[in-house]
């Protein structure tokens, strides 16, 4: 009887393994807190059983022995003959990373036998050449591809490429060919027109993946660092369900990794002072991700001792950051101090903290992917720091305005309204944002037909501040692809990327944090 191919069934194993491992993690944290959980001690060891059953199908005997060794420990646990101790939790979640790094190894094989002693000679995920696997031997089970990220760029920059051609050809129609309601060209074109932009919306929807997949290795940084720092530490994550672009995905995670990290180690307190604060000994660190009208809202938030303004003013006066006579912070002007490169209000330097690398990273990274960054803080009661984020960096909702002789688009991540402005001789409102003419950092030289009047403004938020650009006139809103472009080294330019709008213009995506 011929050998079996295995290798057909990789893609399977590496995605179910590190479903299994993730579920066996999440399961020995919960345990971590509530030591005694039946369904806790359950859900684990289900989990090292079927990776234990898996890759012993697969031939994965080195990986089979680790995760039985796992089982061996968990059942009497399971079986009530003896308890959960913190030496023997210690010791499994320990062996739970050595059993995901095990799946990794297998998915990303690296001369891994030498280093872990686990086999890799089955052929290497790539060798499948991308062929369908089967999830699950049912009759309706669903089936999976591996598509390197590129190719979907590829795809999405075709996509919008062929949306400007459409959109060309329909411009191009005779002008009694756009009366006629029967007319088999327009008729043609409008069913087309339809057809592609169902095509653009799968391919947009093929780069989504759940938050959850990367957010999932966090409860285990929150347990070591609280561990680390002497403090007892609830870690609730919501909204793991909500899809996001991967690239987003990618580039946000080492961000969330800096807010949870400074929210215990500045943020939490003490079981001692918390009780003597009148709040429970265990602290509580919610990470959310929910969407909110069309964007991707990312929250860390705590119920820790908030951040002293007045503290935080006087090391920044102390460090020249602000001047003598700087009034006390809002959230706004606190932020904007806090995201400072190298400022801290850490004493001294730890493994945590006080290098004065941090906010100044989330920042960097919310800007980078078009998003804004704020902060909600409350003296004695927590913090919250919210990124808000595209959903994709691929294809983003722009409100278009002209400036000059250009349409220049800005992303609506930081747009909160727009308005007419009055006329230049009328006082500005008590209190209203300061404007800044768009013109003159956009286009300079180049004749403005509203140099007369204030023309219309639209109030935007970026880096915990908000002003009112002051552009000739709006001309619509559209979504449109990004076109990344490199900067040259030092050079600051206030632009984000470049797009194509709908009339087969090019048009420069507008940078608000640059302005701003």
């Amino acid at each position: 009887m011929p050998d079996l191919d295995l290798s057909r069934y990789l893609d399977l194993f590496v995605s179910e393994g590190r479903e299994h491992a993730a579920a066996l993690g999440a399961a020995l944290l919960e345990l971590d807190a509530s030591p005694s959980s039946v369904d806790a001690i359950t859900r684990a060891f289900r989990a090292v059983h079927t990776v234990k059953g898996m890759a012993a199908a697969m031939g994965f005997d080195a990986l089979a022995e680790r995760a039985h060794v796992m089982e061996s420990a968990l059942d009497p646990v399971r079986a009530g003959s003896e308890r959960m101790t913190a030496p023997l939790l210690a010791h499994l979640l320990e062996e739970a990373d050595a059993l995901a790094r095990g799946v990794e190894e297998i998915a990303h094989p690296v001369d891994a036998s030498a280093a872990t002693g686990i086999t890799t000679s089955a052929p290497s995920a790539d060798a499948t050449g991308g062929a369908d696997v089967p999830r699950t031997a049912g009759v309706d089970a669903e089936r999976y591809v591996r598509v390197r990220a590129n190719r979907l760029d590829a795809l999405t920059d075709l996509a919008a490429e062929v949306d400007i051609a459409l959109r060309a050809l329909d411009r191009a129609l005779p002008a009694n060919a756009r009366s006629a309601p029967d007319d088999p060209v327009r008729l043609a074109l409008g069913d087309t027109l339809r057809a592609f932009r169902e095509l653009r919306e799968q391919i947009l929807t093929t780069r989504m993946v759940p938050a959850g997949q990367l957010f999932s290795r966090f409860p285990r940084l929150v347990r070591e660092t609280a561990r680390t720092l002497g403090k007892d530490v609830d870690f609730v994550l919501d909204g793991g369900e909500v899809e996001l672009d991967r690239s987003v995905l990618d580039q946000v995670g080492d961000p969330v990794m800096h807010l949870l990290r400074n929210a215990i180690d500045h943020g939490i307190e003490s079981p001692d002072a918390r009780e003597r604060a009148g709040k429970p000994a265990r602290g509580r660190l919610t990470l959310s991700v929910q969407r909110e009208a069309g964007f991707a809202v990312v929250r860390v938030a705590d119920d820790g001792r908030g951040i002293a303004r007045d503290a935080v003013r006087a090391r920044a006066i102390a460090s020249g950051v602000l001047p003598s006579d700087a009034a006390t912070l809002d959230d706004a002007a606190l932020l904007h101090v806090l995201t400072r490169a190298g400022f801290s209000t850490a004493d001294h330097v730890t493994e945590i903290s006080g290098r004065g690398v941090g906010l100044d990273v989330v920042d960097a990274a919310a800007s980078g992917l078009g998003g804004t960054l704020e902060l909600r803080t409350v003296e004695g009661r927590g913090t919250a720091i919210t990124l808000r984020l595209p959903l994709s960096v691929a294809v983003v909702r722009a409100l278009l305005a002209r400036v000059g002789n250009e349409t220049y688009a800005i992303p609506f991540t930081h747009v909160e309204e727009t308005l007419a402005l009055p006329d230049p001789a009328e006082p500005i409102e008590a209190g209203a944002p300061p404007m800044v003419a768009l013109h003159d950092r956009l286009a300079a030289g180049a004749p403005s037909p509203r140099r007369g009047s204030r023309g219309e403004g639209v109030t935007v938020r970026a880096r915990g501040r908000r002003v009112t650009l002051v552009v000739d006139e709006f001309v619509g809103q559209q979504d449109v692809v990004v076109k990344r472009f490199d900067v040259p080294r030092g050079a600051t330019i206030p632009f984000a990327g470049a797009t194509v709008l709908a009339d087969g213009a090019p048009a420069l995506i507008v940078d608000v944090n640059a302005i701003v």
